[in-house]
């Protein structure tokens, strides 16, 4: 009986330290909430065109593309010329994941599951932080095209 009740003390410490950690980092998260549209990201190109949601549930999805990518002359997806492949791939670039932020910090990091680039597959990036209103802005300091850094500048759809 004495077992059973150091284990309950145990658990309800847990549970008592665990739940205020917990509840900072939903709010944490909660606070950046929403969908966005790109406002501004420079390997894109001039009004380029993307999306991100940021789900109170830790989770995210990120699309980004020129608004010139070619359309495939063929109408098949998998038949385009190499020209026209190398456009959208040098164009574009998706992902998804988990994503955590630090107020404190003034960080987000993408924990990313998958992208339209294999090589972040698995990979997580830490980028600077900077929430003003409804405009999220980041650095992005590994630019999957090899560039230099650059300000990704969101606004947050109503």
């Amino acid at each position: 009986m004495k077992i059973a009740q150091i284990l309950a003390l145990r658990f309800a410490m847990v549970l008592a330290f665990g739940l205020p950690l917990t509840d900072a980092l939903s709010q944490q998260t909660q606070s950046i909430a929403g969908t966005y549209a790109i406002v501004s990201v420079q390997p894109f190109g001039t009004n380029p065109t993307g999306q991100m949601i940021l789900g109170t549930d830790g989770r995210y999805s990120l699309l980004l593309a020129r608004n010139t990518l070619p359309k495939i002359a063929a109408g098949v997806r998998d038949k385009g010329t190499p020209e026209e492949n190398q456009a959208i791939v040098a164009g574009s670039i998706a992902h998804f994941g988990t994503y955590t932020v630090d107020v404190d910090k003034q960080n987000i990091t993408f924990n990313i599951e998958a992208s339209t680039f294999p090589n972040w597959n698995g990979v997580s990036f830490k980028r600077a932080l900077k929430v003003s209103g409804d405009q999220l802005t980041y650095i992005n300091s590994a630019p999957s095209n090899g560039g230099q850094p650059n300000e990704v500048v969101w606004k947050r759809l109503k």
